[in-house]
């Protein structure tokens, strides 16, 4: 680019550019696509398996609302709260528990996952980076409010293990909900039959008999169902196509990357050549001259 070229830099002067630059930009360009394609080609490639689960809406507990409306007044008496929020709120509690840090670093220790998730890691190893390395970089969560479906997706190398991976997490939320719900009611029921026994009010009775009630309901459903909070509607399998990387794309960027570093620098260097021989000009003895006899 000369100093006294016009200052619109149109598609024509751009391909001056390039050509007058054009060891530089292909240079960049073969470095960078060369590298882009050997990381592409020599990356393990990875898979992604889905489970679909739907939230299981009544849990036993969906009288409670029912029962709060017509004795909430005489449970307030006996100190038992009758409004747990109902099954909308047990929905969000399991799908809260779903993605919660607790359940990432249970499934970690259950199957020793440690080494694996962090074995391209420089820092110490602990169970919060493994967690954190498993919710951002294998584990998916995507909730469908249309559909009312939550999918929950692992993504490694191993097809079979993303797929196993996947079924487990699902089971291990299912467990750590169904053992909680079953705790919860039998320190109720234990709480209830205490509270029963020191009193004589037939209506604080009636209360008390049908939440001690409802909780046995809650127990029996709880050790029924293995599928506490989630039902699998589609387990996982193996899946047989890759999800990445994506070895032609990658390629093709680095290419395009490479050309458009160089032909930055060789707009900066055209740039810089341009000024210098703007400041060699104003500094020649002659012009000097001239402008001391103006």
């Amino acid at each position: 680019m000369k100093p006294d070229d016009d200052d619109d830099f149109t598609l024509g002067s751009f391909t001056q550019l390039v050509l007058r630059r054009k060891w530089l930009v292909g240079c960049l360009t073969v470095i960078c696509g060369t590298g882009a394609g050997l990381l592409a080609f020599t990356t393990k490639p990875y898979y992604r398996a889905d489970v679909v689960v739907t939230e299981v809406r009544d849990r036993g507990a969906g009288s409670l609302g029912a029962l709060a409306s017509q004795l909430g007044g005489l449970a307030s008496i006996a100190g038992v709260n009758l409004a747990p929020g109902g099954a909308g709120s047990e929905a969000q509690e399991s799908a809260a528990v779903l993605e919660s840090h607790r359940v990432a670093e249970e499934f970690i220790k259950r199957n020793r996952l440690m080494p694996v998730l962090l074995h391209k890691s420089s820092k110490p190893p602990t169970l919060w980076l493994a967690a954190k390395e498993l919710t951002e970089n294998v584990l998916t969560i995507r909730k469908d409010q249309r559909k009312g479906i939550t999918t929950v997706s692992m993504q490694w190398t191993d097809p079979i293990v993303a797929a196993q991976w996947a079924n487990a997490y699902v089971a291990l939320t299912n467990e750590l909900l169904r053992t909680r719900a079953l705790d919860e009611s039998n320190r109720n029921i234990a709480y209830l039959s205490g509270q029963l026994a020191k009193t004589d009010s037939v209506d604080l009775r009636k209360v008390m008999y049908s939440l001690i009630e409802n909780e046995t309901k809650t127990l029996m459903v709880a050790n029924g169902r293995r599928e506490y909070a989630f039902t699998v509607v589609d387990p996982a399998i193996a899946p047989e196509l890759k999800v990445g990387p994506h070895r032609l794309l990658n390629t093709a960027l680095g290419i395009m990357l490479g050309f458009v570093l160089g032909a930055a620098i060789a707009f900066a260097l055209d740039g810089v050549a341009a000024i210098r021989e703007t400041a060699r000009k104003v500094n020649a003895p002659g012009l000097r001259g001239r402008q001391l006899i103006v």
